[in-house]
C-alpha cells in the first residue's frame, strides 16, 4: 500500500492506546516507506516524525490535542473564534514549528498530521547526501531549515513537491518518545506539565539508501 492509501484508511479514534498503535504503524511508512521529491533536485528523507491528532467534535470520547496549529479556535481561546477549512489529504502545511504532512477528515471531524522533526537531504544530481551541519552531520533537527530545500523554485517552471513511495527498505524498530516541547493545555493556556503521549518516533541509526 502507498502512504496515501494508509492515510486514507486512517479513522477517528476514541482510545489513546489504539491511536498510539496506529501512529507507530504509520511512522514506519513515513520513515522507511519513501521520501519527498523536490523538483527532481532533492529528496527529503524523514528520520524523526511526530504525530498530532485533535478531535473537533464534542463527543465524550473525543481525543484533544490543542497544541495543534491547524484546528478550529473557540471563544474561550481567542477574542475572535474561527474555523479552519480542512486541508486535502497529504498537504504540506508550514507553521512556526516546521512542516506538517496532514491527514484531516471533515466528515469524521478530526485533524491529524505528521510533523517532520528530523530529516536528511539527498542531492539527486550529485547522487549523495548533503552534510547539513558544521560538523558534517547528515541528519538535522533544525526543522525550519527545510525551507531552504522546499522553497525557491521558479513559478515559470513545472516545479513539484511530491511524495514518492519506496518500500524496499528493511524496517527496524523505531524509538518512541514524547513529543518535543509539548505541554498540557488547560482552559486555553499552557501548563508546566509535559504531554507524555508517546507520539514521536525516531530512527535509531542512519539508513544509507541505494542511490540511482
Amino acid at each position: 500500500m502507498t502512504l496515501y492509501e494508509h492515510l486514507s484508511n486512517f479513522k477517528r479514534h476514541s482510545s489513546i492506546e489504539e491511536l498510539t498503535d496506529t501512529f507507530k504503524n504509520l511512522a514506519s511508512h513515513f520513515i522507511y516507506g519513501g521520501y519527498i521529491k523536490v523538483n527532481d533536485v532533492y529528496r527529503v528523507y524523514i528520520r524523526t516524525v511526530e504525530f498530532y491528532y485533535h478531535d473537533e467534535s464534542n463527543k465524550p470520547d473525543a481525543i484533544k490535542d490543542p497544541i495543534m496549529y491547524h484546528r478550529n479556535h473557540t471563544s474561550e481561546e481567542t477574542k475572535d473564534p474561527y474555523e479552519e477549512p480542512y486541508l486535502p489529504l497529504m498537504s504540506i502545511y508550514m507553521h512556526s514549528s516546521g512542516f506538517d504532512i496532514t491527514f484531516e477528515n471533515e466528515e469524521q471531524e478530526y485533524r491529524a498530521s505528521a510533523l517532520i522533526r528530523e530529516y536528511s537531504i539527498y542531492d539527486i544530481e550529485q547522487k549523495d547526501f548533503i552534510p547539513l551541519t558544521s560538523k558534517g552531520a547528515f541528519r538535522d533537527e533544525r526543522v525550519l531549515y527545510l525551507k531552504y530545500y522546499l522553497n525557491g523554485f521558479s513559478l515559470n517552471d513545472r516545479s513539484s513537491i511530491v511524495w514518492v513511495d519506496d518500500e524496499h527498505l528493511p524496517q527496524e524498530n523505531l524509538l518512541p518518545n514524547a513529543r518535543k516541547g509539548v505541554y498540557i493545555i488547560k482552559d486555553g493556556k499552557r501548563t508546566t506539565e509535559k504531554d507524555t503521549r508517546q507520539w514521536q518516533y525516531k530512527l535509531k541509526g542512519d539508513i544509507w539508501l541505494p542511490t540511482d
